[in-house]
């Protein structure tokens, strides 16, 4: 069973799960949209799906979750090519995500991200020739806020460190990102 598919077995079984569990263990489901454009060349589309598990919130600060997502990155987006580096892809990538995210009360809908990212991109293109697989590895920091009220969309905003292993170099990279995610 793959990655994607584990995580949504694992979102189901813990949305079943009875009201008390679910009150004294919230899990949360997360989805995350967001665009990434690198300055070596990078850029993509990724969509995100998983779980936050609610840690614990401090008296005067944020409540602090634990969350788990599996990502897809697909070849194409709205028509462009999806780029890692200068190299496009040839099938979708996947990963996964692991990390920490903090949300504030006061002031009101903040919110920042410390994750680990892995990234697997199983076929890369230079022209035509097929290069073979290459994976990223990415820190990433991200600050997140809610615009409106009710609540209409949470905004996402990452700056981050990858390290992209390329079938022929290795590079670091600064990556840029905007997104949405659900709101919790």
């Amino acid at each position: 069973m793959t990655f994607p598919k584990q995580i949504l077995v694992i979102l189901f079984f813990v949305t079943g799960s009875s009201q008390i569990y679910g009150a004294s263990f919230p899990i949360l489901p997360e989805i995350q949209f967001y665009h990434t454009v690198g300055s070596r060349g990078s850029n993509y589309s990724t969509g995100a799906l998983g779980l936050s598990l609610h840690l614990y919130d401090e008296p005067t600060g944020p409540g602090r979750y634990l969350h788990l997502l599996a990502l897809n990155i697909p070849a194409q987006t709205a028509g462009w090519k999806s780029k890692v580096g200068d190299l496009y892809l040839g099938e979708n990538g996947t990963g996964f995500e692991i990390g920490v995210h903090d949300q504030w009360q006061s002031p009101a809908g903040k919110g920042a991200t410390l994750t680990l990212r892995k990234i697997s991109w199983p076929k890369v293109l230079q022209g035509a020739a097929d290069l073979g697989e290459a994976t990223t590895d990415v820190l990433h920091m991200g600050w997140s806020w809610i615009t409106g009220t009710p609540i209409i969309t949470v905004w996402l905003m990452g700056l981050d460190i990858a390290s992209l292993n390329l079938p022929h170099d290795r590079k670091l990279e600064l990556q840029f990102a905007l997104g949405l995610r659900t709101a919790f």
